[in-house]
């Protein structure tokens, strides 16, 4: 991974191979970013990505070798139990004269090409807390 400041952020450039979550989050571990806003772009394979089913109160996930482009990936970098988290929704489209895409909460992807993060960080602290009625770490805005 090759990583330059921006202003009030990082720009991310991951390589062929690496995995997506375990790299970024290693970064952000390693630089103490605990809070920020990511956006990226590039190419992704053996991807898991799906949905939270909130009457089951589980996560329904689909694999997929790709390769994918990544037409777009947001997500933010938020504290639990003092740790930086990442979460990721992506929109993929199929590498074929189809161009068919598919969209969702995405688990695990590793960069099939390149994938280029810009990360910016957020001063107020973003903290998970377990939310009994959905059943999820929902981010509680600290003021």
């Amino acid at each position: 991974m090759q990583a330059v400041q921006i202003h009030n952020g990082t720009f991310l450039v991951l390589e062929r191979g690496e995995e997506f979550f375990s790299s970024v989050s290693r970064y952000c571990e390693e630089h103490q970013i605990h809070w920020a806003q990511f956006q990226a772009i590039g190419a992704v394979e053996d991807v898991e990505i799906g949905y939270y089913d909130l009457p089951t109160r589980e996560y329904v996930f689909r694999a997929e070798e790709g390769p994918l482009e990544v037409a777009s990936m947001d997500g933010n970098v938020a504290e639990l139990n003092g740790l930086p988290v990442l979460h990721a929704h992506a929109v993929l489209s199929r590498c074929d004269e189809t161009l068919e895409c598919i969209g969702g909460h995405l688990r695990r992807a590793i960069v099939a090409v390149t994938l280029e993060v810009a990360m910016w960080e957020i001063t107020q602290p973003l903290i998970r807390r377990f939310d009994d009625d959905i059943g999820l770490n929902l981010i509680t805005v600290a003021v």
